[in-house]
């Protein structure tokens, strides 16, 4: 893809994993604002939360650097979630694993992630 804007610093990380229990609305917002802090990042909004019955629970927390989504599809079997983070600053990856990994714990099956 042709980078249209080189001037303008943009960092993008999906992770992805299946649960053994689903990953609710407290622990979005528990996760929204503590990797703010693990990346460095500076919170311009609480995060917030929102459910679908077909969809699931989706969190969104606004970043002066940009933001952070999370989806989880608790009703699927075996309960699914997928973190989206966009940046205009570099952060390192391995500290969204190694975070993620601490804080779902024994909870996670299989975690996948692309940047």
């Amino acid at each position: 893809m042709k980078d249209l804007a080189p001037d303008i610093v943009r960092q993008r990380m999906v992770v992805e994993g299946t649960l053994k229990r689903p990953f609710n609305a407290l622990g979005m917002v528990g996760y929204c604002r503590e990797i703010t802090d693990v990346l460095g990042m500076t919170s311009v909004s609480a995060p917030i939360c929102s459910h679908d019955p077909k969809y699931g629970w989706c969190a969104y927390m606004h970043w002066k650097e940009s933001g952070i989504h999370i989806y989880g599809w608790d009703e699927r079997k075996p309960p699914f979630f997928s973190v989206d983070i966009y940046t205009c600053k570099f952060f390192e990856a391995e500290k969204v694993i190694e975070f993620t990994k601490n804080f779902l714990g024994d909870n996670i099956i299989e975690l996948e992630w692309t940047t």
